[in-house]
This record gives C-alpha cells, sequence and structure tokens, in this order.
C-alpha cells in the first residue's frame, strides 16, 4: 500500500487542477473521505474541489457541510452543473468509493482528463473504469475511509477534529458498528481517527433521526418477509426513500433469527428503484446485485433499477435469488 500512497501523493503534488468525485447519492464515507483527503491536499498548497449535487438528499451529510462552513474549516466544493467548463484534459480526477463509470456523481467528466486515479472497497466489476492513471480496488478494507486514515497517517499529517468526525461516522456506518467487514486494521482506523480529535457525541448528533422516520422504518420491518429459509425481503410503499434508509432497513433485517442475508426494495425518485442487500458474509450478495446492473462488496451491495415497478423489481430479485443458490 506504500507504493499507491507515494504514486497518489506524486500525482496530487504534479497537478493544479483537482476534482473529487464519489458516487451518487453520496454517503458518509465517500464524502467524509473526500473531505479528509482535500485537507491533505490543502496542505500540500494546492486547490481542489469536491463535486456535489445541489439537491442533497443525506440530511445528515447537509448538516455536516453546514458544520464545516460555520467553524470555517477549508471545505471546497462546487455543484456539479458547473464542473463541465472547469475540467480539463489535465485535470486530476480523483474517485472515491466507487470504481463504476455509470455510478459516478458525474460520468461524463471521466471522458475529460487523461488523469484519473481510482480509491475503493468494493468488488470489482466487469464495468470497472478502465483508464485510470491509478486504480486501487481492495475488498479487504472495510471502508474508503480506512484507506484514507491510513493515508493521513502515513503522510504524517493531522486533519480537523470535525473533519475525522466525519470520517468516523462512514467507518462506523460501512462496518454496521464494526459488525461487518471488520478486522484489526479497521479498529486502528477508528482508533486513529479518534486521536486526531474525532468526536463521539458530535458524531452521535450527525446521526441522530426524526422519530417519525424511525418509526416508519419500523413498519416496513414488520412487513418484511422471509424468501427462503435465510433470506429476508421488504418492499416499501410508494413513497421515496433516501438509499441509507433501505440499508439501514437492510441492516436491522440481519439481527433477526435465521436471517444471513436481507433485502430492501423502494422508490429512490419517481423513475428509479433502488436495492439494498446486506449479508452476514455466507450469502455472497454482490453476485446477486451485480446480475441487476449493481455492486459492492461481499456482505454490501445494492443496485437501482430505471422506470420499472416495485411488483417487477421484486420478480426480477427472486429469479436472479433463485439461480443464484
Amino acid at each position: 500500500m506504500e507504493q499507491i500512497f507515494k504514486t497518489l501523493t506524486q500525482l496530487i503534488k504534479n497537478n493544479d487542477n483537482i476534482f473529487i468525485m464519489t458516487h451518487q447519492n453520496p454517503d458518509f464515507d465517500g464524502m467524509g473521505s473526500a473531505i479528509g483527503l482535500q485537507q491533505i491536499i490543502h496542505s500540500f498548497k494546492k486547490n481542489s474541489y469536491i463535486i456535489l449535487n445541489n439537491k442533497e438528499k443525506n440530511k445528515s451529510l447537509a448538516k455536516s457541510y453546514k458544520l464545516l462552513e460555520e467553524k470555517a474549516i477549508y471545505f471546497n466544493y462546487i455543484y456539479k452543473t458547473k464542473t463541465f467548463n472547469m475540467i480539463n484534459e489535465n485535470t486530476l480526477l480523483i474517485i472515491l468509493d466507487t470504481h463504476k463509470k455509470n455510478m459516478t456523481e458525474v460520468p461524463e467528466l471521466i471522458d475529460k482528463t487523461n488523469n484519473v486515479v481510482i480509491i475503493d472497497h468494493h468488488i470489482k466489476s466487469k464495468d470497472y473504469i478502465k483508464e485510470a492513471t491509478l486504480s486501487y480496488i481492495n475488498i479487504n478494507l472495510s471502508s474508503t475511509v480506512e484507506f484514507m486514515a491510513k493515508y493521513i497517517k502515513y503522510l504524517n499529517k493531522t486533519i480537523d477534529p470535525l473533519i475525522a468526525t466525519l470520517m468516523l461516522v462512514g467507518l462506523e456506518i460501512d462496518t454496521n458498528n464494526f459488525r461487518l467487514k471488520t478486522t484489526k486494521d479497521t479498529y486502528e482506523a477508528a482508533s486513529f481517527l479518534s486521536e486526531l480529535g474525532a468526536d463521539n457525541v458530535l458524531k452521535q448528533e450527525l446521526l441522530q433521526e426524526n422519530k417519525d422516520d424511525y418509526l416508519k422504518r419500523q413498519k416496513l420491518i414488520e412487513k418484511s418477509y422471509m424468501l427462503n429459509d435465510n433470506m429476508a425481503l421488504c418492499i416499501a410503499d410508494n413513497e421515496l426513500y433516501e438509499s441509507k434508509d433501505l440499508a439501514y432497513i437492510a441492516e436491522q433485517l440481519l439481527q433477526f433469527e435465521n436471517v444471513a442475508a436481507s433485502f430492501v426494495i423502494g422508490y429512490l425518485s419517481k423513475d428509479t428503484i433502488g436495492i439494498s442487500a446486506r449479508s452476514l458474509g455466507n450469502i455472497n450478495v454482490e453476485e446477486i446485485m451485480a446480475k441487476l446492473g449493481g455492486g459492492g462488496h461481499l456482505t454490501e451491495a445494492a443496485t437501482q433499477i430505471k422506470n420499472s415497478t416495485l411488483k417487477k423489481v421484486e420478480q426480477q430479485l427472486i429469479a436472479v435469488i433463485g439461480g443464484t443458490k
């Protein structure tokens, strides 16, 4: 990994036009890593932009952006609609927490530059970005935050405690509070972020949720049913949900007896249905989601399907699971 760190550092030092991008519907793993990386780039006296969607759906992330601005912590972002005139063939584009072009916030940007860096922890899919200058995809990592914490430690640099907190939130969410994909390196990354000043009280505040939203999810969990001896499925109603809501329900279903894998289907937008999949490790949910156009990790995966219905997507999933067993 040291050689990856050296190459990444040299690429940053050699470029003045740097953009950082994560996946659509960003989460704390991708965005926490992006903000941490930006502070490191800034320490090299380099400017960079984090590409955001100006219709942020994740309320906790939106709260984090506001905190960064209130505390005047370096956080330089640009909305994706304004990037096209600023990115060029001499731009360094760093993509975090995904390696699939169609899952990035602005896929069109990848073709506009010759320098692309990919840092990800999901299982490598067939449609990975092939034109990368540097590609590091390691499924043994719990999260992209784990990589970024190692990188910061390697550089012997520090980041603001608030940013360390955001990264710790991402680490905990991606491991389901250290219940999945957790190794000694994961704990070491969490310990290092604590040394940098990650605030556990603030972390809990950022993850606080609306009571009505919580009760709504619990009602959906009650509607779930067993697909077979070890897989649970929950079908949401026709309302719109955030991807993190579907993921939360999938993680909750794993706590029940005999559930080794779980799937949750719900609308993310009027024309997009999402499936969130989770596993204890004996069932490869990435393989299942890949057959439906998605991807992810052995224990954590997802996909999005356009212009369909909940019933049709349910039938597609059942057909794939039938062929997987």
